[in-house]
């Protein structure tokens, strides 16, 4: 019976004081076909275990390079993919698990060509279940040296990403009536777009592929040595 893997996991490690996130809560989840058996599953099927749940999850998104490539469909950003000492998104299931009871805050940094690291942080994130499109949740208030690029960006609404859907390029959630933003030559990888984005850090790491990592700080993959999302329990 095949049985997936969903978490990626590694060590603990810290950045700008914000250790990565424990998974406590998956303790009671199962980690063997053996743990299904003795819960009552006898059905030949799919399903999925935690195999690492008494490790930590790391870094929900990390690039240090452009080796993995982050244009993905669906049911990739849904799993996961990538490696946690490299290039990685965690999933958007784990991301769900993690934040659904609303009391995590996310950080963000990109990490400039000189070496700098620039933050943002948001008191509030949370991300809901496929069933409701991983649907973004943010709140302030929003400090840092990017600039809010995610919630109150002070330009028009649709630009605003809190309260969009996940969208990749072989699924359309946004709220672009012209198309389907993950699918656009300058963008192509998944996100909460609006119409498109003002933030968006999967986006392909060639220079003139992927525009306004996050503007009007970031404006191009040139500037860009790598970036992260962290999130903690408040």
């Amino acid at each position: 019976m095949p049985y997936p893997q969903k978490s990626l996991t590694s060590g603990m490690s810290d950045e700008a004081g914000w250790r990565y996130y424990s998974v406590d809560e998956f303790s009671s989840m199962p980690k063997t076909c053996k743990d299904l058996q003795e819960n009552g599953q006898t059905i030949t099927g799919v399903y999925d275990i935690y195999p690492y749940s008494t490790l930590t999850i790391p870094a929900i998104q990390k690039r240090v390079d452009g080796s993995m490539i982050f244009d993905r469909n669906w049911a990739d950003y849904k799993n996961g993919f990538g490696s946690p000492e490299q290039n990685v998104w965690i999933g958007n299931d784990v991301i769900h698990k993690l934040t659904k009871e609303n009391t995590s805050s996310l950080y963000v940094s990109i990490t400039v060509q000189n070496g700098t690291t620039l933050y943002e942080m948001y008191d509030r994130f949370s991300v809901s279940d496929e069933a409701g499109k991983y649907q973004l949740f943010l709140a302030g208030p929003a400090t840092g040296t990017l600039g809010d690029a995610m919630l109150h960006t002070g330009a028009p609404n649709h630009w605003d990403l809190s309260g969009m859907y996940f969208s990749t390029p072989d699924r359309d959630n946004d709220g672009y009536s012209g198309g389907n933003c993950a699918a656009g030559s300058n963008i192509r990888g998944g996100w909460w777009f609006n119409a498109c984005h003002l933030a968006f850090l999967n986006g392909q790491w060639s220079p003139g592929s992927w525009i306004n990592p996050w503007r009007p700080t970031v404006t191009s993959a040139t500037s860009v040595k790598g970036t992260t999302m962290l999130i903690r329990r408040n």
